[in-house]
């Protein structure tokens, strides 16, 4: 709850978003640290697709990036996603 020293998070709810301990999550266009670049392009191509509403991509580009992904990329995406509303 806010006023206990956590942070309000988005729309007051009370919690905010933070990369996992140990799986070298940073928030930020530069991806996980150590995250191949193909993984990095392949998000940054999902985060395009999104922007011109093009579902067929979308599906494909996100089962190429579940082929190669570790929890530190879907967060990573997750951040990724977010930042763009």
């Amino acid at each position: 709850m806010p006023g206990r020293g956590e942070a309000a998070g988005p729309a007051g709810l009370g919690w905010a978003p933070a990369g996992p301990a140990g799986l070298g999550w940073a928030p930020g266009p530069a991806g996980p640290a150590g995250a191949q670049p193909s993984v990095r392009e392949t998000v940054e191509q999902i985060l395009q697709a999104v922007r011109d509403r093009d579902d067929a991509a979308i599906r494909t580009l996100l089962a190429d990036l579940t082929a190669a992904a570790d929890t530190a990329a879907l967060l990573y995406l997750r951040e990724r996603l977010d930042a763009t509303q």
